[in-house]
């Protein structure tokens, strides 16, 4: 019969597509990853990936075994945490996926709360865009996500904290003297533009207000965004949590007509959470109170 432990080396090397990198998760070899696969498709008497140099693809029978052995897995872990918390201790795996801008901000504090309180919590985290997110959330790979209203359907979003967005300027821009900015006054701005994958906002904002942006950089790091204007190569827009240790060049500019960005964690509509994950959730809304919503 297969193993839990077949199926965990299955499910994270179609996560990662990387037999090195699975084992590198796993504490394992990579030479016992690749036996481990290969003892689940003779046990199952299928092939269940095709292994190319490049890149690793489910077979048609790979994908609906890999499906199985998710909710299987899944099922699994729930059972654990049953267990635990019948027992009173908070325990498991939480598989979180997370922005770039909610590691920077957030993720840090709560990770060190979780890990001096609940110790025996394993978290798994995948960073990506908003796409990737909701993706993953989608296919089970995570069990919760962070994500900024607006998403898509679906997904239960439960709010953790509102960030104002601010116009950031060099402070040899000629608008560095202005108290409060009209978006008007950037249309004929320089811009230096986030990345449409990590972030939906600016771009929402200039297109509400018929502004066609001059965009000479498009940058998928927030930190570079900020240097680069702190350089007077341009203006952009970002949450102003962001700007905890931003350039000293740097200032920031509040809007006349506010802009809010709206940050929670996400979970599937059908997916009845575990108390795993309203814990976390919890943790999250707790510290984003005391440390971002002041």
């Amino acid at each position: 019969m297969p193993t839990l432990a077949q199926y965990k080396a299955f499910r994270t090397l179609i996560e990662t597509g990387s037999f090195t990198e699975t084992g590198i998760k796993l504490n394992l070899t990579q030479s016992s990853i690749s036996h481990a696969i290969s003892k689940l498709e003779e046990e199952f008497e299928l092939t269940l990936i095709i292994r190319n140099r490049s890149n690793i693809n489910l077979t048609n029978e790979g994908k609906l075994v890999y499906e199985q052995i998710v909710n299987i897995l899944q099922q699994h872990e729930q059972l654990l945490t049953t267990i635990s918390t019948s027992k009173n201790i908070i325990s498991g795996v939480l598989r979180i996926g997370t922005l770039p801008s909610v590691s920077l901000i957030l993720l840090p504090k709560v990770l060190a709360y979780v890990e001096e309180h609940y110790p025996q919590l394993d978290i798994q985290l995948f960073e990506g865009n908003y796409d990737q997110v909701e993706e993953w959330l989608e296919t089970d790979q995570i069990d919760v996500g962070f994500l900024v209203r607006p998403h898509a359907s679906g997904f239960v979003f439960e709010q953790t904290f509102k960030d104002n967005l601010v116009c950031i300027l060099s402070k040899d821009h000629p608008l560095a003297e202005e108290v409060d900015l009209n978006i008007n006054q950037l249309k004929n701005e320089r811009w230096i533009m986030p990345n449409k994958q990590i972030d939906r906002d600016v771009a929402r904002i200039l297109s509400e207000n018929n502004i066609k942006p001059n965009i000479v950089y498009e940058i998928a790091v927030d930190q570079v965004i900020l240097a680069m204007v702190s350089e007077n190569l341009g203006i952009s827009i970002t949450p102003s949590s962001l700007l905890i240790h931003s350039p000293n060049n740097l200032i920031q500019k509040n809007f006349s007509t506010p802009y809010i960005r709206e940050v929670g964690i996400a979970y599937k509509h059908r997916v009845h959470p575990s108390p795993i994950t309203l814990k976390f959730i919890d943790i999250v809304k707790q510290i984003a109170s005391s440390n971002i919503n002041h």
